[in-house]
C-alpha cells in the first residue's frame, strides 16, 4: 500500500513538474498590444470583480468597456477572478488598479498569475485525474486486463499535452471547471447522485462550454430516478432522487446568481454576454465539421449569424441525440463514459461559436475510457493536441509542445521496457501501443487491432509533414493561411472518424 501511494505521489509530482515547467513559457499576447491576449482577459477580469460592484461586472460602463476583455463566462468564474483579485491587491496593487493596470507585465504579476494556475492544478485538477482514474478501475467491467495498465493510465491522463499547454501555456483556468467536471464523473461512477449533480453544477456555471457534457448527466442521472427492479429503484425512491437533483440544481444556481436575480435586465444581460451570437460560427482555425468544410462552403459569408446559429442546433442536437437516448435506454457506467465522448465531440464538431481549446471537453472523457480502447484514445488524446498547433505557434509555444508531445510518446515506449524487465514475458498481458498489441475487454483483435495501429503511424507521418511543410515551405500569397486550416482540416477530419467509431461502439456494444 504504501508502495502504491508512493508511486502516485511520484506521478502527481511529475505532472505539476511539467506544468511548471511550460509556466515558464510563453503566453497568450505576451507583447502583444493592444488587447494582449487571453492571460491580459484573466487579469482584467480581477481587476473588474475587485474594483466594482457585482452588479457592474457585466455590464458596459466607463469603467468596465466589454469591447476590452469584458467578463464572459459565468458568475463562478466572476467569482474565482475576485479571490484572485483579492489576493493580487495584497501582493501588488499595481496588478489590479482600475485602468492603469491593463496589459502589466511584470516578472512578479507573471509569476503571481502561474501560480494561481498551478494552486488550482495541485487543489482541484491533478487530485480529480486521480480520482477519476481510479472510479473508472473500480466501476466499469474492463476484462482481465493487467493492474499495471493502471500506472500507465494514470501516467497518460496526467501529463496529456493539451491540457498543459492551454492552461499553463496559453494561460486559462480549465483545469477548474474540468476538475470539478471530473469529480462529478468520478463520483457519478461510485453512485454520489447528489455529490455528482452539485459538482457539475458548479462546473456549469464555472464555464458555459462544460455543456457538452450536460446531455450524458441529465440522462444518465434521469434513469436513475425510473423505477426499476434491476437497479432497485422504487417509485418512492425515484421520486425523492429526482426532487433532491432538482432541488440541488436549482438552489446552486440560485445562490450564484442571487445578485443578478432581482432585476430581469441584469439577468439578460449576463444571458447575453454567456451565449454571444456576434462573435460568429467559430474563431480562427477550428478543427470541427463547420471550419473544415468551410473552403468548400463559406458558412460564415453566406449564412447570417443567427440563421447559422439555428443551423448549428439543429446539426447538433442530431448528432447527439442517438448517443443520449441509448444512455437512457441501457443506463450504465460504461455507456455513460461512452455518452460523454460522443456528446462532448458532437458538440465540438457541429455546435456555434467553437475554440480550438474546446476540444479539452472532449478529451475529457476520453482519458476515462483509455482502459477500454486503448490505441483510439492514446490516438485521440495525441491528435486533439496537434489541433491547436496554429493557437500554439501564435504564443510562441513550439517547443513546449513538441517537448510535451516527445514525452506522451514515449512513456508508453517506456513502460514496455520496465514492464518486459518485470518478468513477465508473456507481451498478450502488456501494453505496447506502439507495437501491433491492443487489447478489447482482455482479449487480443487481431486484425483490428493492427489496422488501427497502422493508421495510428499513418497519422503521425501526416503529422510530421504538415509540420515540416510549415517551416519549409512558404505559402502562396493569396493563401496565408494555407498550413494552419490544412492542420486543422487534417485534425477534423481525425474527430469526424472518431464521431463515428465511439457512436458505432456505444450504440452496438453489449
Amino acid at each position: 500500500m504504501n508502495q502504491k501511494w508512493a508511486f502516485v505521489v511520484c506521478a502527481v509530482s511529475f505532472g505539476a513538474f511539467l506544468r511548471a515547467t511550460v509556466s515558464l513559457q510563453s503566453f497568450s499576447g505576451a507583447q502583444k498590444p493592444p488587447m494582449f491576449g487571453d492571460f491580459e482577459a484573466q487579469r482584467h477580469w480581477q481587476e473588474i470583480t475587485v474594483n466594482l460592484p457585482m452588479k457592474e461586472w457585466y455590464k458596459n460602463s466607463s469603467d468596465n468597456d466589454l469591447l476590452y476583455w469584458g467578463l464572459d463566462y459565468p458568475p463562478l468564474t466572476a467569482y474565482h477572478s475576485f479571490m484572485c483579485g483579492k489576493v493580487a491587491e495584497l501582493v501588488n496593487q499595481d496588478f489590479v488598479k482600475l485602468h492603469t493596470s491593463r496589459g502589466i507585465s511584470t516578472d512578479t504579476h507573471k509569476l503571481f498569475m502561474r501560480f494561481t494556475v498551478l494552486l488550482a492544478d495541485l487543489l482541484i485538477y491533478l487530485p480529480a485525474v486521480f480520482y477519476g482514474c481510479s472510479a473508472v478501475w473500480k466501476k466499469i467491467p474492463l476484462g482481465q486486463l493487467p493492474s499495471s495498465w493502471k500506472i500507465l493510465h494514470l501516467i497518460l491522463a496526467l501529463i496529456f499535452p493539451g491540457q498543459i499547454l492551454i492552461d499553463n501555456g496559453h494561460f486559462q483556468y480549465n483545469n477548474i471547471s474540468l476538475g470539478l467536471t471530473l469529480w462529478a464523473i468520478a463520483t457519478l461512477l461510485h453512485d454520489h447522485l447528489f455529490v455528482a449533480t452539485l459538482l457539475f453544477t458548479l462546473a456549469l456555471n464555472y464555464k458555459q462550454m462544460t455543456l457538452y457534457h450536460a446531455l450524458p448527466f441529465f440522462f444518465y442521472l434521469l434513469a436513475q430516478c425510473f423505477p426499476s427492479q434491476k437497479r432497485n429503484v422504487t417509485i418512492s425512491c425515484g421520486f425523492s432522487r429526482l426532487t433532491g437533483i432538482a432541488a440541488i440544481v436549482l438552489i446552486t444556481f440560485g445562490i450564484l446568481w442571487l445578485p443578478w436575480l432581482t432585476d430581469l435586465i441584469d439577468l439578460s444581460q449576463v444571458v447575453r454576454r454567456i451565449f454571444p451570437i456576434d462573435r460568429g460560427l467559430f474563431e480562427d482555425k477550428v478543427a470541427n465539421f463547420w471550419c473544415t468544410f468551410n473552403a468548400i462552403f463559406k458558412f460564415k459569408d453566406n449564412i447570417p449569424k443567427e440563421k447559422m446559429a439555428l443551423y448549428c442546433l439543429t446539426t447538433t442536437v442530431a448528432a447527439v441525440l442517438p448517443s443520449s437516448i441509448n444512455l437512457f435506454i441501457r443506463p450504465n457506467k460504461k455507456n455513460f463514459l461512452l455518452s460523454l465522448v460522443n456528446t462532448s465531440l458532437g458538440f465540438f464538431l457541429f455546435s456555434f461559436q467553437v475554440h480550438e481549446k474546446s476540444i479539452l471537453l472532449a478529451t475529457l472523457p476520453v482519458m476515462l475510457c483509455f482502459p477500454m480502447d486503448p490505441v483510439i484514445c492514446f490516438w485521440l488524446l495525441e491528435i486533439s493536441s496537434f489541433s491547436m498547433v496554429p493557437l500554439l505557434q501564435k504564443d510562441g509555444l513550439m517547443c513546449a509542445f513538441m517537448a510535451l508531445q516527445g514525452i506522451f510518446l514515449l512513456i508508453v515506449r517506456f513502460y514496455h521496457l520496465v514492464s518486459s524487465r518485470g518478468g513477465k514475458k508473456d507481451t498478450s498481458r502488456n501494453l505496447d501501443l506502439l507495437l501491433l498489441r491492443q487489447f478489447e475487454l482482455g482479449q487480443p483483435s487481431g486484425l483490428m487491432a493492427t489496422l488501427k495501429i497502422i493508421a495510428f503511424y499513418l497519422s503521425l507521418i501526416g503529422q510530421i509533414a504538415l509540420l515540416t511543410g510549415q517551416e519549409l515551405i512558404n505559402p502562396p500569397n493569396h493563401l496565408p493561411y494555407l498550413f494552419p486550416y490544412l492542420i486543422s482540416a487534417f485534425s477534423g477530419l481525425h474527430f469526424m472518424a472518431f464521431f463515428l467509431y465511439f457512436n458505432v461502439k456505444q450504440l452496438f456494444s453489449q
